[in-house]
């Protein structure tokens, strides 16, 4: 056999084998470089024009304008400027002209506690409270129903008590009644509410009870409003209708406007009483306006961001602290993005990164899926489509640029074939 022919053969069986090896390696990158990102679905608007349910519409891509809405506002048209702008239907909204036909006296509640004295009377004297049965116990009287009645109608019912059991005559009562702690309260609140059901407001802290050492001729019920009752069931949600709030009580119902919590106008008061039911009406439609933190709405909003281009085992190593999840109410997607070190870095890399926001929209109780890049994000910030509300317990989840992507495939691949390559396995 010629010598030459069998250094050529090997040669030639080298360079094969060399092709074959850089080709088994350079094939998984070019796989896997070409699913860095989701492809975009054949029908492109998912949610479109066609589609009226919007139980049935969960995605957004990256084009498509995400408006919180029972029905679809969208069309295969570009959104217009209005209806990206979204709704702040209370930005003009007026002075409210409703009479303020409210009862204006607290009702008592079980566990309020009362002074009582009564002028040469010392031995009818005392401090009492309103037991669950809804009745006080004084001293050498018969038990008096103080549930639900206010402490001018109380103080009268006790001097007909006096007179009636012949302890004192008619004109020579003289008594006075002093509220000197009111009790925390139990009521209900349903409709447009982040978290309805029942609530017990007015409950201080230990703290709060260890300060006050009773040194006072009276209490106040600022924590039995229907500001605290909303704030304890989680906030009103931007689809409430806050200019009919309703309150039942027993037989009674009271209708209030609250939209002045919003303008700065004047709003009627009433405190609550246990048992009281507040039912807030809801619209159909998502109110920008709403979104912000105020008396009757959430003060600020968890939220979950994930931003790992490798799994981390902690947060720090993450940099997704406690403090950068939460938010003022109404913190757009562009900001939380911002709080998630989504933005940033080297604008030839990093600036083609691109996100994924899950929500639940208020309105249908239904999950979405908005997807949307930062480059696209950035330049149409000020558009509520292109860059919603937060809601609370929302997830952002950002991914890394298709150039990010291309070179964490090669680290891994090089991390794989570096010791296949010491270990003479390649």
């Amino acid at each position: 056999m010629n010598p030459n022919h069998s250094i050529l053969t090997k040669r030639k069986y080298q360079q094969l084998s060399f092709t074959a090896k850089a080709a088994v390696l350079w094939l998984p990158l070019v796989l896997l470089s070409a699913c860095v990102t989701p492809h975009a679905p054949e029908q492109k608007a998912i949610c479109d024009a066609e589609n009226t349910d919007m139980t049935q519409c969960h995605f957004y891509d990256r084009d498509t304008p995400y408006l919180r809405s029972k029905t679809a506002i969208k069309s295969s048209k570009p959104a217009t400027s209005a209806s990206k702008t979204g709704n702040t239907y209370l930005m003009h909204g007026q002075q409210s002209q409703q009479a303020l036909h409210l009862p204006q006296n607290i009702r008592l509640s079980v566990g309020d506690r009362l002074k009582v004295r009564v002028l040469n009377g010392e031995e009818f004297s005392g401090t009492v409270e309103v037991n669950n049965d809804g009745y006080i116990y004084l001293p050498y009287l018969a038990p008096i129903h103080a549930k639900g009645l206010d402490v001018p109608t109380l103080s009268n019912k006790i001097k007909q008590h006096l007179v009636d059991e012949q302890f004192m005559l008619k004109n020579s009562v003289k008594l006075s009644v002093t509220p000197l702690k009111w009790a925390p309260v139990q009521i209900t609140v349903s409709g447009g509410v982040f978290e309805p059901g029942q609530h017990q407001i007015n409950q201080k802290s230990d703290t709060e009870i260890i300060d006050d050492d009773g040194d006072h001729s009276g209490d106040q019920a600022d924590r039995r409003s229907i500001a605290a009752a909303l704030r304890a069931s989680g906030g009103i949600r931007p689809d409430a209708n806050i200019s009919a709030i309703m309150v039942i009580r027993e037989q009674h119902s009271f209708t209030l406007d609250l939209s002045g919590v919003i303008h700065g106008f004047p709003v009627p008061s009433m405190t609550l009483m246990s048992g009281d039911h507040i039912h807030v009406p809801q619209h159909d439609y998502f109110d920008d306006a709403l979104a912000r933190p105020s008396q009757i709405t959430a003060p600020g909003i968890r939220v979950f961001l994930s931003n790992l281009t490798q799994p981390a085992s902690s947060n720090s190593q993450s940099a997704v602290d406690t403090d950068a999840t939460r938010f003022p109410y109404g913190t757009r997607l562009l900001n939380g993005a911002i709080a998630a070190n989504c933005v940033g870095g080297a604008q030839s890399t990093n600036a083609s990164r691109h996100l994924l926001l899950i929500t639940k929209n208020p309105l249908t109780a239904q999950v979405d899926v908005i997807e949307r890049s930062m480059d696209e994000l950035i330049r149409h910030s000020w558009e509520t489509g292109m860059n919603p509300i937060l809601m609370p317990g929302d997830g952002i989840a950002c991914y890394d640029s298709r150039v990010t992507n291309i070179r964490e495939i090669a680290r891994s691949i090089t991390e794989v074939l570096v010791p296949a390559t010491l270990l003479e396995l390649l």
